[in-house]
């Protein structure tokens, strides 16, 4: 594995993370108050500090509210 494509992967995923968030008017407590994440998930995910899960991936979209493709759409 390609550990800088990885890392670079995961900070454009939680850029484009946090513009849906803030676009959609909602707080990082917002998010998580609606999905089984803590808010430190959700700040590592967006400063793309942290790798995670599929099922992580479907939370993050259920506590935005909106399907799960939207957030790979970068």
């Amino acid at each position: 594995m390609n550990e800088e494509r990885d890392r670079k992967r995961l900070r454009t995923f939680g850029q484009n993370l946090r513009t849906i968030r803030e676009k959609l008017g909602l707080s990082q407590d917002q998010v998580v108050a609606n999905c089984d994440l803590t808010k430190g998930n959700l700040s590592n995910i967006e400063n793309g500090n942290k790798d995670f899960t599929f099922t992580t991936l479907l939370e993050i979209a259920k506590g935005l509210g909106i399907p799960p493709k939207e957030l790979l759409d970068f």
